[in-house]
């Protein structure tokens, strides 16, 4: 794969990572939110759908942590799980999946999509990272009604190890007064 490690390649393909939302401060209709988590592979499955240089579809699993690195505390320390598929060519193509957010006994799940881009180094080795958007589909107990959207950049930081940043915009869904 343009001497590219398949696990490289695999790592590639989760970024994904990234929609991660911060708590909304107690009031807030709308808020700005930011974060990075770091997550690490839990399953990995490549497809080759050719020989070592053609398209590869992969199926991933990815698990970690969440923090915040904005001035909102949405979901800071809950696990984050990803679930994505990339479609690669020599390290680079799109991917797409969902992270949810656990956190005392309430989730949120985001849709993201993006692209994966694969390079060497001086040194001939994989330096893969991703970018894209994402957005809020679901969540329960409080998160529930929450919408959002953002975007988001990461890197591989190992073969099975990635680092997520990403920001964006959440709001609350009025609640009827009784």
């Amino acid at each position: 794969m343009f001497g590219i490690n398949l696990r490289w390649v695999v790592l590639g393909a989760l970024p994904g990572t990234l929609i991660l939302l911060a708590a909304l401060p107690a009031g807030t209709e709308r808020a700005p939110v930011a974060g990075k988590f770091t997550v690490k592979y839990s399953q990995q499955h490549a497809l080759p759908v050719a020989d070592a240089a053609g398209p590869v579809l992969l199926a991933n699993e990815a698990k970690g942590t969440n923090s915040n690195t904005g001035r909102t505390d949405y979901m800071n320390g809950a696990t984050a799980t990803l679930v994505e598929i990339a479609d690669l060519t020599r390290g680079n193509g799109a991917h797409q999946g969902y992270v949810t957010f656990l956190k005392d006994g309430e989730r949120t799940v985001n849709r993201w999509s993006g692209k994966i881009t694969t390079t060497l180094s001086s040194d001939n080795q994989p330096a893969t990272t991703f970018e894209g958007t994402w957005r809020k589909i679901g969540g329960t107990g409080r998160y529930d009604g929450v919408t959002g959207n953002g975007r988001y950049k990461g890197r591989m930081l190992s073969p099975t190890e990635f680092v997520v940043d990403w920001n964006g915009d959440l709001s609350l869904k009025k609640r009827a007064s009784r």
